[in-house]
């Protein structure tokens, strides 16, 4: 394939307005979701982004039945799944785990129930469970650039306490981090990040993009600002690669992203699978004072 050829194969798709919506929207997501996954990643939480996005169907179900915004209702799910886990998650005896496992099932079985009562919701549903980004609007780019803005702020004004909390709990109680806070803040991110990939990946491959491209850079590196810096090139290159090549292929966007971030994972991890000189480094000794 000459250059020529090549630069048309990348270009083709956005020459109608629609794809280019899409595009703006893919990036948003790829720069978002792996901001969060980050942290996600080093504080053991994946399961909670998988969590988080069978809950929010009950929020879209119920939305949608009520006649209001979609987002919006996959929103208030999120942080109503957020606020339970951490309200159970603060009982010493029982761990985040346990928590996410109960609330989860409590709202993803009130979705489905919901989904179940009116025969026409699980058909036009599925493009949010699926994802359907193509159809991205003004408002919706609005939105999630909106989103997107607020989460890359707290992140940047709570990294400190982040790394401190996630790394070094007893000191940052002794300097007084507030440990409760920052914990309930990556709860809102997690639901935040899972709302706004809602259109572009689908909340059923949400975290796919919430994961992946953290995962391969914590491959790569144990510095925070690396791996954050790798993860966002890493899921804009999976968002906007799997967008372009959706469109030639005809495959579903959400599925061709979900995959794409799959074979960046599985490169990275073939390319990184033979340990540094002096082994790996350690994560608490390595992140602490980065």
């Amino acid at each position: 394939m000459n250059p020529g050829s090549l630069s048309g194969w990348l270009l083709d798709p956005y020459t109608s307005q629609f794809m280019r919506r899409a595009l703006l929207a893919a990036i948003l997501v790829g720069v978002l979701c792996p901001v969060v996954g980050v942290w996600v990643v080093l504080r053991r939480l994946a399961f909670l982004g998988d969590a988080m996005s069978h809950s929010s169907l009950a929020g879209v179900a119920t939305a949608y039945l009520l006649g209001a915004s979609i987002v919006a209702g996959a929103l208030l799910a999120g942080l109503v799944m957020g606020l339970l886990v951490a309200v159970l998650g603060a009982r010493r005896r029982l761990h985040d785990d346990a928590a996410i496992g109960v609330v989860e099932t409590v709202l993803f079985a009130t979705g489905l129930l919901l989904i179940a009562r009116n025969d026409n919701v699980g058909v036009d549903l599925t493009h949010f469970l699926l994802g359907q980004i193509t159809t991205v609007d003004d408002h919706d780019l609005l939105l999630s650039g909106a989103l997107t803005a607020l989460v890359l702020a707290a992140a940047a004004l709570l990294g400190r306490d982040l790394l401190w909390a996630t790394f070094d709990p007893v000191h940052a109680r002794g300097v007084g981090v507030p440990d409760r806070l920052v914990r309930t803040v990556v709860l809102a991110m997690v639901s935040i990040a899972v709302v706004v990939s809602l259109q572009t990946v689908g909340l059923l491959m949400s975290i796919a993009i919430l994961v992946t491209p953290a995962a391969s850079a914590r491959l790569c590196t144990h510095r925070v600002s690396t791996m954050t810096a790798l993860a966002v090139s890493l899921g804009v290159a999976s968002t906007v690669g799997g967008l372009t090549l959706s469109y030639h292929l005809g495959t579903p966007p959400g599925a061709t992203i979900a995959l794409v971030a799959a074979a960046g994972f599985a490169v990275t991890f073939a390319v990184t699978a033979a340990p540094p000189r002096g082994g790996w480094p350690s994560l608490d000794n390595g992140y602490r004072h980065h």
